[in-house]
Order: C-alpha cells, then structure tokens, then sequence
C-alpha cells in the first residue's frame, strides 16, 4: 500500500457510525434524528472537541455567508458544527470511504444535508474549481500529509482572492517523536509532524501570509487527561492518547492554530 491508501487503512479499523449512533440511543435520543451538539464532540476527533471548532471558526472568520472547504472532514463533526452554530455552507473531503459515507449518513440524521456535503478523494487534488470557497480548515490532517506544499497550494487554488486558510495540527516543537502508536499513526511511516515554521514557510510558498499563530498546549493536556480518564474518544485506542499526552508534557509536541489569507 502507498502512504495515503495506509493512512486511510488506519482510518476506516472500526465501525464509527455504530458507535456514534450509541451515543444517540445511550441518551435517550432518536439515532433517525437528531442534532450536531448530541453527539458532545464525539464525532471531532481533535485537540479541544467541538470548543475548539467554534473558537477556530471565529478566528477564522465563520459566518452564514460562508463557503468553506473541511480539508480532511473525518466522520463531518467539524463540517456539521460550522453548518449549524455559524451558519455557513460547507464542502468536506477525505480519503477514508468509511468515513464519507458515515458523514452523509449523520448528516442526513442531522437535517443539514442542504447545507453541507462531502467528497471522497485525495486533498492533494480537490475536486473543485479555482476561487470555489472562501475559507478553508485543516483540523488536525496535516500529521498525515508528507507534502504539506501540494496541500497548500491546492488550498490557495480552490480559494478566492483574500480567503481565509486555518489550520489546527499536532506540531513539533523540539526533539524526536517517542514512542509510537500515536492518535494518527501506528508507527513513524505514516507521520508527517513538522513545527509551526514549516508550516508558515510552506503556506508563504502558496502564496500566503501568515496573520496569527496560536499554541493550544494547556488545553490539549487537560483535554487529554480528561479524555483519557473517561474512556476517551470514539475508535481512538487509550495508549496512542498517553503517549501524545506525555509527547504534550515532555514539550516535543503541542496543538497548533495556525491562520493565514492569500496575498
């Protein structure tokens, strides 16, 4: 297998849709329909949950007149989040089948299908035309990604002149990256984590400046503690969580914000 077709491997391990579904029933509620906020975040398997999605979506600038891009949109909890509490029309892909297929079907459950729809492909190659949206997000995909320039560029195509591109990653602050499994790869093959100035270099090569850099360590260790204390997120195993958690504390990497337009 290629590195996208292990990526997607790593991915598509567990039934998702089943265990979110639980989440529904488990609370009394109606799996056929319900809203976002239902799931608590279990359906936005990154550093902060649905808190940080909103408070990306406001540094971002988020509105109901926005068309925005989910680069890497997962099981779509990040896509239906900034559908619903920020009004905007969203368009999310990834290289998981399994989970396209679970973010149509939980957003269909969710009323917001008019609002909000999905791709699978490669976010190496979008399947959009030039100056298609006005925002862009990558939350947490960029680990994945080796070459973050073509990423970057193809955000920069698809957006229009002055859109906005927020990325929120795991990066590297210093030293190696020990030991493995991690949220994101079972072994270094399929890690990509580089530091916040190799994202700001790539995204000045895209034709992009660089407005604000965020460094959410503080709550991504008591994010992880929390979670890890009480089972933690859905199809993600307890020992990858304790060694991002000590990768976090050791100061070798931290949660990132990252925000930038085109020039």
């Amino acid at each position: 297998m290629n590195t996208e077709e292990t990526v997607a491997a790593h991915y598509g391990r567990s039934n998702v849709e089943d265990q979110l579904l639980g989440i529904i029933k488990a609370a009394g509620g109606n799996p056929e329909s319900f809203a976002p906020a239902d799931l608590h975040g279990a359906d936005q398997l990154h550093i902060g949950g649905a808190a940080a999605t909103t408070r990306v979506a406001h540094r971002a600038g988020i509105n109901a007149g926005s068309h925005v891009v989910d680069l890497g949109s997962g099981t779509g909890g990040v896509a239906r989040h900034v559908a619903h509490d920020f009004g905007a029309t969203v368009h999310g892909v990834d290289l998981t089948p399994g989970f396209v297929d679970t973010a149509r079907s939980l957003t269909k459950r969710t009323g917001l299908s008019g609002q909000v729809d999905f791709s699978q492909g490669s976010i190496l190659a979008l399947p959009f035309g030039d100056d298609s949206f006005d925002i862009a997000l990558m939350i947490h995909v960029g680990m994945n990604i080796q070459d973050k320039d073509k990423v970057f560029a193809e955000a920069a195509r698809v957006l229009r002149p002055g859109g906005v591109f927020a990325v929120y990653d795991i990066m590297l602050l210093g030293g190696d990256i020990e030991p493995y499994p991690l949220p994101w790869a079972l072994t270094p093959e399929t890690s990509f984590v580089q530091p916040p100035l190799a994202y700001s270099d790539a995204l000045a090569q895209a034709g992009f400046d660089v407005d604000q850099e965020a460094k959410a360590l503080a709550e991504g260790i008591a994010f992880l503690e929390k979670a890890l204390a009480s089972g933690g997120p859905v199809g993600v195993e307890a020992g990858a969580m304790s060694n991002l958690l000590t990768a976090f504390k050791s100061g070798l990497l931290a949660p990132v914000e990252i925000y930038s337009h085109l020039a």
